[in-house]
């Protein structure tokens, strides 16, 4: 019994030591989250994320294996919003043919123990998609517009992209709640709207 004692004490200080090492718990796959330190600042944190981490998840995700060769890329943080829960980034790459929108979705998850902290995820969406998406959501704003002023917070949109649900509605101006992969944030409309014009502008 004691040297399972003394075996528990060892693992949760090794926990606990590289918790200290470093914020950031770096994800094994496309879809994994990454998560950070419960007194991390977020706006910090998505700094962290649309500068370095995109990086890091673009070349292990998107371009994938390179051998001997060297690849270049390019990459643009474009918005965040004021909490900091949805960080937009392009991504260019001639030599691999990808280029497009990444977001970087943050904010409480669930971990593989069902514990709730603060995490990041990464999803990537080809150029065109990604126009196409703010196109058809402005197009629904307006097809729905009388029907989403008739009552705040009350009546909704629905729509999915790949596997991203969103909900469009309105409550002291147009929202636009979005939910995946564990996340649900809100995509604030000065946000959404600069994402979408830098977006269009850095690929002319």
């Amino acid at each position: 019994m004691k040297k399972i004692f003394i075996l528990l004490i060892s693992f949760n200080y090794f926990l606990c030591d590289a918790q200290k090492a470093s914020d950031f718990i770096i994800p094994t796959g496309v879809a994994a989250l990454s998560f950070v330190a419960i007194n991390s600042e977020k706006k910090e944190i998505a700094k962290e994320i649309s500068q370095f981490r995109s990086k890091e998840f673009i070349i292990n995700n998107i371009i994938g294996k390179v051998s001997e060769k060297d690849v270049k890329f390019e990459t643009e943080s474009l918005a965040s919003d004021d909490s900091a829960g949805l960080i937009s980034v392009a991504f260019n790459c001639t030599e691999v043919a990808e280029r497009g929108l990444l977001l970087a979705f943050l904010g409480n998850n669930r971990d593989a123990n069902g514990n709730i902290g603060l995490a990041y995820g990464f999803k990537y969406i080809p150029l065109v998609d990604a126009q196409n998406l703010f196109k058809r959501i402005d197009g629904l704003k307006e097809k729905h517009k009388k029907y989403l002023n008739a009552e705040n917070d009350v009546n909704n949109v629905y729509i999915e992209h790949d596997d991203i649900k969103f909900i469009l509605y309105r409550d002291a101006g147009d929202k636009v709640r979005v939910l995946w992969n564990g996340f649900e944030v809100i995509w604030e409309r000065t946000a959404f709207d600069r994402t979408k014009r830098r977006l269009d502008r850095w690929f002319e």
